[in-house]
């Protein structure tokens, strides 16, 4: 049984997709089906069910599953015996929510790849509350979340910073106006705020039903750029991190109002699976960033 079919069955279950896949580990789909179809075959079983454009673990595959990770990372071990110790190789996949991948972790990941420049990295941006279902599954083996704390026992959680948060508005909006901003001001007001159900989003809509503050609609969007866009554009105010924001308050192309409610901060925080074993890139990267707190 070849290893790189089990790696490359590995990346198809991670991924569900055969084209990712292929695009991941630099083959042609071609390749990818073929690798599968000859890891099927020596099995006797099917591992993944087809149907349509999705893929689907079928059981046998659900157990093969945690053997072919243990023989992946075996053999990997078995190869850094006899590897340069200074060179460090593999692959890393990252979950990141917006705000981190955009405006917190480049530099990180720019000083990592001039050290480890053999390292492959893949990101993946979504929302801090899926990150413990992607650590569980293995979708991902670190991930960079702005959830205060997962209190689920499983995880390994390292706090890396806590900032500030921005309630912003477009120059010409009419709360900019004011002086000094209560939160009696943001009645009948339109909210725009990013997709979640934790964190910063959910710290103001607490806030709001605690003082019995009425908005005209909170919107929620996917994406802090078209939240910003639409700011700009007087479709309503917005409470951003301001490492998301710094850069167009300080050109003027939105306010950060003055408000007097209490302050509503972001926690970044590393998130590991307790169980997930360390390689040598993911060791790295966590004693790099740890060096850095």
């Amino acid at each position: 049984m070849y290893i790189r079919n089990l790696a490359t069955f590995i990346t198809v279950a991670r991924l569900l997709s055969f084209g990712e896949a292929a695009r991941m580990l630099n083959y042609s789909q071609s390749t990818v089906s073929e690798q599968i179809r000859s890891l099927e075959e020596e099995l006797g079983v099917r591992v993944f069910e087809r149907m349509g454009r999705k893929v689907f673990l079928t059981e046998q595959g659900k157990r093969l599953l945690p053997y072919a990770q243990r023989l992946v990372r075996d053999t990997e071990n078995l190869k850094n015996l006899f590897s340069n110790d200074e060179e460090i190789s593999g692959t890393i996949l990252i979950g990141a929510a917006e705000t981190l991948c955009a405006f917190w972790l480049p530099p990180i990941l720019k000083e990592y790849r001039t050290l480890y420049p053999h390292v492959q990295i893949n990101i993946k941006v979504g929302n801090c509350v899926e990150f413990p279902q992607w650590l569980q599954q293995n979708l991902v083996d670190v991930a960079f979340s702005l959830q205060d704390n997962y209190k689920e026992p499983q995880l390994r959680e390292q706090t890396l910073f806590i900032g500030d948060t921005m309630l912003i508005a477009a120059p010409d909006h009419e709360l900019a106006a004011l002086e000094v901003l209560e939160i009696g001001d943001l009645t009948n007001q339109t909210l725009l705020m990013p997709e979640g159900y934790s964190g910063y989003p959910m710290d103001l809509k607490l806030l709001l039903e605690k003082e019995q503050v009425q908005t005209n609609t909170i919107l929620e969007f996917g994406s802090l750029e078209s939240i910003k866009q639409c700011v700009k554009n007087g479709l309503g105010i917005s409470l951003l991190p301001e490492i998301a924001v710094a850069e167009e308050v300080k050109r003027g192309e939105i306010v950060k109002l003055n408000w007097l409610s209490a302050s509503i901060s972001i926690k970044a925080q590393m998130v590991f699976h307790r169980d997930k074993w360390l390689s040598s890139p993911l060791a790295a990267l966590e004693s790099l960033i740890l060096a850095k707190l």
